[in-house]
């Protein structure tokens, strides 16, 4: 039974999702930085207040933005993408169980172990690639109708201006149709770990986060299946058509999250040594102005999660 406060929170972060998400379903360009805070709230619910404020604050964003356009896809939407992700991302940070080993003395409160940070990221990668999954069949996302209409409109606005070739408007809009289900899914898993992390941050400053402050940088990972799914998705990437959007959604999520390890490893060994500020800028200014580097940190992401798997099986 939710707790009546708890109930007011998970009413007021709901709506305030809502409303911060709403921009997007009125295709309002100066809302979508609004858009991106969208899951705090529920995050901040979640943690603060317990997983089943966390789910209610979710259902109720859904209800508020399909309330507010009439349109139950729109609320379905939210809660697929942004919602519900939020709402399991705070579920698995609050979950925690007795420590095996307790302290001789009597204490107050047992020591607990919390659920490890690569498996919280793993379950946040696993709602955003079923949420976009879900959103794509709510679409109605068909690959060779959206390339004919994508081809049909670069031919008209390129005009008289472009001597661009039937064949090449249409590989350039193969090319922006096979990048739509990886680049969503990568976004998503990108937003929701940023706001799990400033939501845990303003929910321990209120004395409602129950879990100790994580060290990020040297328990950020991901379980080793991660690499196996990853290896999969890319050769059915190949494919093309509904099974290849599916495996670039899932492809797009898990590399978002192997990035976010190899970000995660350069703070880690970086620490303590002489010009990491000026590493740290010059990789995240690398990253912002170039994009491509964001590869390097993938394939150090995968290194790293290797590593940890053949250093379990040694132990």
């Amino acid at each position: 039974m939710i707790r009546p406060s708890a109930l007011l929170v998970a009413l007021v972060a709901g709506v305030t999702s809502a409303l911060l998400f709403a921009g997007l379903v009125v295709e309002s360009a100066t809302a979508i930085g609004l858009a991106l805070v969208a899951p705090m709230p529920i995050v901040i619910a979640s943690l603060g207040w317990g997983s089943v404020a966390g789910f209610a604050a979710a259902a109720l964003a859904g209800l508020t933005i399909a309330a507010l356009f009439g349109d139950a896809a729109s609320g379905l939407s939210i809660i697929a993408t942004i919602a519900l992700p939020a709402a399991v991302a705070g579920h698995f940070c609050g979950l925690a169980r007795p420590a095996a080993a307790q302290p001789a003395n009597d204490m107050p409160s047992p020591r607990l172990d919390w659920y490890p940070l690569p498996g919280i990221l793993f379950a946040v990668i696993a709602s955003v690639t079923l949420g976009c999954l879900f959103y794509g069949w709510l679409a109605d996302f068909d690959p060779a109708a959206l390339n004919d209409a994508l081809s049909d409109a670069l031919r008209q606005q390129a005009g008289m201006q472009a001597e661009l070739t039937d064949a090449q408007l249409q590989q350039l809009s193969q090319l922006v149709v096979r990048l739509v289900p990886f680049a969503q899914p990568a976004l998503l898993v990108l937003v929701h770990v940023v706001n799990l992390y400033v939501g845990a941050a303003v929910t321990r400053a209120s004395g409602r986060l129950p879990r100790p402050k994580d060290d990020v940088p040297a328990s950020a990972g991901l379980p080793w299946i991660a690499i196996v799914l990853l290896a999969v998705a890319a050769l059915l990437c190949l494919e093309g058509g509904l099974i290849g959007a599916v495996a670039a959604a899932v492809a797009g999520a898990l590399t978002a999250g192997f990035t976010l390890v190899g970000l995660a490893a350069m703070h880690r060994r970086t620490r303590g040594r002489a010009g990491r500020g000026l590493v740290l800028f010059a990789a995240y200014a690398a990253i912002l102005l170039l994009t491509f580097p964001i590869l390097v940190f993938t394939v150090i992401g995968i290194m790293e999660t290797a590593r940890v798997r053949r250093a379990g099986k040694r132990h």
